[in-house]
């Protein structure tokens, strides 16, 4: 499919086709080779503090990023460039300390750099993460809904990932946490899908400080 088929394809829709859902896939598998198994988004603090322990607990820690913190305002703006918004300014400028803009704008160099390599796609260099995935996404023509909702579910399996080893959370408690997490998923997306990317703002102070607090750790395994 060229290019100018992509473009002219239906970017509404919730369900992608089988090669959309293919891409998507990929793209949020955290086997995915840009490097975000490394990053914990201040959960590893979370976890040395005893605040994340069990099933439960992450659960809770992932419904408020979903809702309310990071993950949702990545959500905003990946939807927002896709929409053809210039956000990146102000998504890097809203990151909530200095492990916080190193691990989007890392995580934004190291997809371009897989666009660039397998997709054939050019993208600007300085990119935050979100703004990089909603850039590509544009060009490709995913649909929006569904390029969110992986999007979501994506950073909750990154983040399951890490409690799954450093609790640790059993493997099958892991999954379970991602299934009671669905609805909240869907809730989130259908929030992202209303806001607008200059109202977008986290409410989410207990996992910002989590961050911060891992910038001046001296035993950590993983970077954020």
């Amino acid at each position: 499919m060229d290019m100018a088929a992509r473009m002219a394809m239906n970017t509404d829709s919730m369900t992608p086709d089988a090669e959309q859902m293919l891409i998507l896939q990929n793209w949020f598998s955290p086997a995915f080779p840009v490097g975000a198994f490394s990053y914990s988004g201040g959960l590893e603090t979370a976890i040395a503090r005893g605040d994340v322990y069990d099933r439960d607990s992450l659960a809770g820690w992932l419904r408020q990023t979903l809702l309310h913190g990071s993950i949702f305002m990545d959500a905003v703006f990946l939807r927002a460039t896709m929409e053809g918004e210039d956000v990146n300014d102000l998504c890097l400028a809203l990151c909530a300390g200095a492990e916080r803009y190193q691990e989007t704008t890392e995580l934004g160099a190291a997809f371009g750099r897989v666009m660039r390599e397998t997709q054939v796609i050019e993208l600007p260099a300085g990119l935050a993460y979100p703004v990089a995935v909603g850039m590509a996404a544009r060009v490709l023509a995913l649909p929006r809904e569904a390029t969110v909702a992986a999007f979501l579910q994506g950073a909750c399996m990154n983040q399951i990932s890490v409690a799954v080893r450093a609790v640790p959370v059993g493997q099958m408690d892991g999954q379970a946490c991602l299934v009671s997490l669905m609805p909240v998923i869907a809730r989130a997306a259908a929030t992202v899908m209303e806001t607008e990317a200059e109202t977008a703002g986290s409410f989410a102070p207990a996992a910002d400080l989590c961050a911060l607090e891992h910038e001046t750790t001296e035993q950590r395994i993983y970077r954020t």
